[in-house]
C-alpha cells in the first residue's frame, strides 16, 4: 500500500477556505462579532467538548496498540482537564451543562457517536480527526489577530498552543498510517468519515451567527 496518497487536507481545501471567510470567523478575527454570539460558541462548544471525550475513549479502546491506546485516552482526558475548563472560565460561571444543544451540534454529535457505536477503529479516527486539524488551522490565524485592545485577545490566545499542534500532527500520523494501510473499502469509509466531520465543522462555525 506504499503508494497509496494521503490527500486529505488538499482535497478539502475549498471546504477551508469557506471556514476561513465565513462571518464568524472574520468578525471574531476582527474584534466585531457580537458579544451575544461569541458566547452562543462558546456554549455549544462545551456541550460538544462534554461530547466529544467519550467518542475519543472509545477510539482509545479500539486502539490496535497500547501507543495509540494511550494517545486517544490522554487526549480525551485533556479535553475535559483543559479545553472544557477553559471553555467553562469564559463562560463567567454560566453551566455549560444546562446548555440546550443547537441542531447544528446534535448533528454533529450524531455523527460522531455513530462512528464510535460501530466500533470501526479506522474509520472513527478519521471522523475524529477534522477537530484537531481544522482547529489548528483557523486557530493559527486567530492567534495571529490577538492585537493590543482586541476585546477577543485573551481568548484568541489560547488557540496556536504548541500541545494542541504536536497532539494534532500525532493525530494526523495515526489517520495517515491507518489509511495507507487498509484496504480499499476501508478507505472509502475512512474518507467517508472524515469528509462529513469537515463538513460538520464548516456548519459548527457557521451556526453562531446563524443561531442554528
Amino acid at each position: 500500500m506504499g503508494g497509496v496518497r494521503f490527500d486529505w487536507w488538499e482535497r478539502i481545501a475549498g471546504l477551508r477556505e469557506r471556514i476561513g471567510a465565513c462571518a464568524f470567523v472574520r468578525t471574531l478575527a476582527d474584534g466585531t462579532l457580537h458579544r451575544d454570539a461569541f458566547v452562543w460558541y462558546l456554549t455549544q462548544d462545551a456541550f460538544y467538548l462534554r461530547a466529544y471525550a467519550p467518542v475519543l475513549a472509545a477510539a482509545a479502546s479500539l486502539a490496535p496498540s497500547a501507543a495509540e491506546r494511550d494517545f486517544w485516552a490522554s487526549s480525551a482526558d485533556s479535553t475535559i482537564a483543559v479545553e472544557l475548563a477553559m471553555q467553562e472560565r469564559w463562560l463567567a460561571g454560566g453551566d455549560p451543562a444546562a446548555a440546550v444543544p443547537s441542531a447544528t451540534t446534535t448533528a454533529y454529535l450524531d455523527h460522531l457517536r455513530a462512528a464510535a457505536d460501530a466500533g470501526d477503529y479506522d474509520p472513527l479516527v478519521a471522523a475524529v480527526l477534522p477537530c484537531y486539524w481544522l482547529y489548528a488551522d483557523i486557530g493559527l490565524r486567530l492567534r495571529a489577530a490577538a492585537t493590543p485592545g482586541h476585546p477577543y485577545a485573551g481568548w484568541l490566545r489560547t488557540y496556536g498552543d504548541p500541545g494542541f499542534a504536536a497532539a494534532t500532527r500525532r493525530a494526523v500520523g495515526v489517520v495517515k498510517r491507518r489509511f495507507t494501510r487498509a484496504d480499499e473499502p476501508t478507505r472509502t469509509r475512512m474518507w467517508a468519515a472524515f469528509r462529513t466531520s469537515a463538513e460538520h465543522e464548516l456548519a459548527f462555525f457557521d451556526a453562531p451567527l446563524l443561531r442554528r
